[in-house]
């Protein structure tokens, strides 16, 4: 799954094993093993059960996580006041996009692996470990450098900051793996427990700041990074003390998670830039001050998303393990709640977007309000390709939506070129809307044309069900 435009979303990685309602799935040492036929084929009702508890599951942890990052951008803002945020922004920003860069969709191979039983979770655990091992090297040496040429415009403090980050990206690396692993064995509620456990920990460091009014950039990042360490420790030992996986190595593993990761990869890359590139870009040619204003904006605009992240989540969870025309069908019902609640929220941001910036993040945030309003079109068409992309990924069709990405790439890079030198942030905001538009019309194309999935299938209710599990 991806990451959206939302930085202070980035704290996160991201007591039963059933489906909350649906047929046990029995976990052991070996993995997952699937109950008698007769259990995978319940009723449409009982699966409908089902899946509303693992939406409603899954969306309180969306709804935690957005909360919980809202809030940290809040008290962020405040106390670092404009420029500082935007050097806040400009310190991470570029040691996760190292992190994306080399992420390889080992992430969703985890949870696709798992959820089709195509190896146990020990060897999932391992070929993941193993891999993970590489990546968190590469992730150190790629950013040392890249952090020392894009940060060498600000202070000796900013740089410094920026190159410790850095060294810590192994550490973000691994947290997701608990996580998905859970979320490959149809657990939300622990996979939701490891997404929010980062931002919480940053949450709880912030607060204290605040009432000690001990708050600077340094103590801000050091709890961000605390964050991090603490969810991977709570992860590995949630993982160690209920999947109980063991060193067991299967050499069709590695080759299998890179196989789909590869494929996912495009799409996460082209995903993550398109929705970052103008932070990227701003970053480099404008004061931080402006930086500051529109991280803001792009903070308050993209609250409205977290039913569409969770809807997504729940698509590729739930797809992943469905017949075609089943996963289909979770992936209308996905699309269409997600299009009422984002035209009922979009329109009561567009409307109080002045009132809270001035109100939550302070006067000397006023010029996020343009940005915020325009920047709000643009975050539909974000929520609404979450849950094509993700239903994408469950039709073992994970690099599909990297064509809709790299187009609107294409567009917002040209964009950028064109408006950033003469309207700086407020540029980037009208070039970022336009561009995921774009990209959700081209994404709203393939998926007719390659996946079957028409206008008329995401819109309206229909009966696809064939059976609940893939075989």
């Amino acid at each position: 799954m991806q990451a959206t435009k939302h930085l202070d979303s980035d704290n996160k990685v991201p007591a039963t094993n059933a489906l909350n309602g649906q047929q046990p799935i029995v976990v052991s040492i070996e993995g997952v093993t699937p109950t008698s036929d007769t259990a995978q084929h319940g009723s449409r009702a009982a699966r409908k059960r089902a899946f509303v508890k693992h939406y409603g599951s899954t969306t309180i942890g969306q709804g935690l996580l957005l909360g919980l990052g809202t809030l940290t951008g809040i008290l962020a803002a405040r106390m670092l006041g404009p420029s500082g945020r935007g050097e806040y922004a400009a310190i991470i920003i570029w040691p996760l996009a190292i992190v994306a860069l080399v992420a390889l969709g080992i992430n969703q191979a985890i949870t696709f692996n798992v959820g089709r039983r195509a190896f146990t979770v020990s060897e999932v655990t391992t070929a993941a470990t193993c891999i993970g091992l590489i990546q968190g090297a590469v992730s150190v040496i790629v950013g040392l450098i890249a952090v020392h040429f894009a940060l060498a415009k600000y202070s000796p403090t900013v740089q410094h900051l920026g190159s410790i980050f850095v060294l810590f990206t192994p550490v973000l690396i691994f947290t997701g793996n608990p996580a998905n692993l859970f979320q490959g064995v149809q657990d939300p509620l622990r996979f939701n427990i490891i997404r929010v456990a980062p931002a919480l920990t940053y949450l709880v460091g912030l607060v204290g700041l605040y009432l000690t009014h001990r708050a600077n950039l340094t103590s801000v990042i050091f709890f961000q990074i605390l964050g991090y360490v603490i969810t991977l420790a709570l992860g590995a030992t949630m993982v160690w003390r209920i999947l109980r996986p063991r060193w067991q190595w299967n050499p069709s593993a590695i080759p299998s998670l890179i196989h789909f990761g590869f494929r996912a990869q495009a799409t996460n890359l082209t995903n993550y830039f398109n929705q970052r590139i103008d932070q990227l870009v701003l970053s480099l040619f404008v004061p931080p001050r402006q930086l500051g204003f529109y991280v803001v904006a792009v903070t308050l605009s993209t609250v409205v998303t977290v039913f569409p992240q969770a809807a997504g989540i729940v698509t590729f969870a739930r797809g992943s393990s469905q017949h075609h025309e089943d996963a289909k069908a979770t992936i209308g019902h996905s699309f269409r709640a997600s299009l009422i609640w984002l035209l009922i929220c979009g329109s009561l941001l567009y409307l109080l977007c002045p009132i809270l910036i001035r109100l939550v993040f302070g006067a000397a945030f006023s010029g996020s309000i343009l940005a915020c309003r325009i920047l709000l079109p643009g975050a539909l068409m974000i929520g609404l390709n979450q849950v094509l992309y993700n239903g994408a990924s469950a039709l073992g069709r994970p690099g599909l939506p990297s064509c809709a990405e790299g187009a609107s790439m294409a567009v917002t890079t040209v964009g950028l070129y064109l408006l950033v030198p003469r309207y700086g942030y407020i540029g980037a905001a009208i070039v970022s809307s336009v561009a995921y538009t774009f990209s959700f019309l081209l994404m709203l194309g393939l998926a007719h044309r390659l996946l079957g999935l028409t206008v008329r299938d995401l819109l309206m209710r229909g009966d696809h069900s064939t059976s609940n599990v893939a075989p």
